[in-house]
């Protein structure tokens, strides 16, 4: 049998957070039926703020990340924390919880104080899972145990709430076990979401993801599942929808990545995480060749996503 090629899996995943937070990003905010009523199925990139094939805070944090890990080789809070920092860029479309956290490490602030700034108890939006997936790349498929202090560690300066953790957490798995599998008719949806559920602490996110394995087996609607899984920014009702969304479509990359946004609400990081997951299982060639020619380029742009997938490559073991 034929080696994994880690290379395309990481350019895959890289790529597909990317692809996927492009795809959205247009209509981030807007409803499933404004989507529907003015665009149909969006396929293509869109002009959006900055221009179309223009990425977000998604995919701008997730390559903070991943240049951390690059760096030093492993999990380093304070880095990760960094490396963020000196990529933020307010015109990405930041949050208000972002940007002030950002800022504060800009200027010397305690990366394990930060998290709690505005919520005391830390917030449980999606930030973490949305750019934890080099962790996954690198983490490979360990046990719950051992990968959760790597994810708590690397988003411990944005995300301390354990419905945030469990999220990241979930992604991060996916992705692992996902890039080491050499053929994708070795998934078994409903089998692998159950499977994340006891990744999670928060009854409430084992069950959201619990729900989402059963739901594979029904093949609702679209307006069904932004209905029982959710399509907001908070953890619980982006990530299950993201990774039934990877499941649900899991022979076809391009099919996941429309759909996810096709969901409305927070278009862009649910489309993003999703092309993490069937990036990793599939590799950066199964996407459109049209969307690897349009995605953005510049010093933060496609051919450097390609180039820290490749670095990160090189770390597998």
């Amino acid at each position: 049998m034929n080696a994994i090629d880690y290379r395309d899996r990481c350019a895959g995943t890289i790529l597909g957070t990317a692809f996927g937070d492009a795809l959205g990003a247009a209509v981030e905010g807007w409803t499933a039926d404004e989507i529907r009523s003015e665009h149909g199925e969006i396929r293509d990139f869109l002009e959006g703020r900055g221009g179309a094939g223009r990425y977000t805070d998604d995919t701008q944090m997730m390559l903070g990340m991943a240049r951390s890990l690059v760096r030093i080789g492993k999990i380093d809070g304070a880095d990760c924390a960094r490396s963020c920092a000196e990529l933020f860029a307010p015109e990405r479309g930041y949050g208000r919880s972002a940007t002030r956290i950002l800022m504060a490490l800009e200027t010397g602030a305690d990366y394990r104080e930060t998290a709690t700034v505005l919520f005391p108890e830390g917030s449980f939006g999606n930030g973490a899972a949305m750019r934890i997936a080099p962790v996954g790349l690198l983490s490979g498929s360990k046990e719950p145990k051992l990968l959760r202090p790597w994810v708590v560690e690397a988003v411990r300066a944005t995300h301390v709430h354990d419905e945030a953790i469990d999220g990241a957490l979930v992604v991060a798995a996916a992705v692992g076990i996902l890039s080491r599998m050499r053929v994708f008719s070795e998934v078994n949806g409903p089998g692998f979401l159950f499977e994340l559920s006891p990744y999670c602490r928060t009854m409430e996110m084992r069950s959201r993801m619990m729900l989402a394995s059963r739901l594979l087996e029904e093949k609702p609607s679209r307006d069904e599942v932004v209905a029982r899984l959710g399509n907001g920014v908070r953890t619980l009702e982006s990530v299950p929808t993201a990774l039934y969304t990877a499941m649900r479509f899991i022979s076809e990359p391009e099919e996941a990545l429309v759909a996810a946004v096709g969901y409305g609400g927070d278009a862009d990081t649910i489309a993003a995480m999703t092309g993490a997951v069937v990036g990793a299982c599939h590799g950066a060639s199964a996407f459109p060749q049209r969307w690897h020619e349009q995605l953005e380029r510049g010093a933060d742009g496609y051919d450097a996503l390609c180039e820290v997938s490749r670095q990160l490559a090189n770390l597998i073991k």
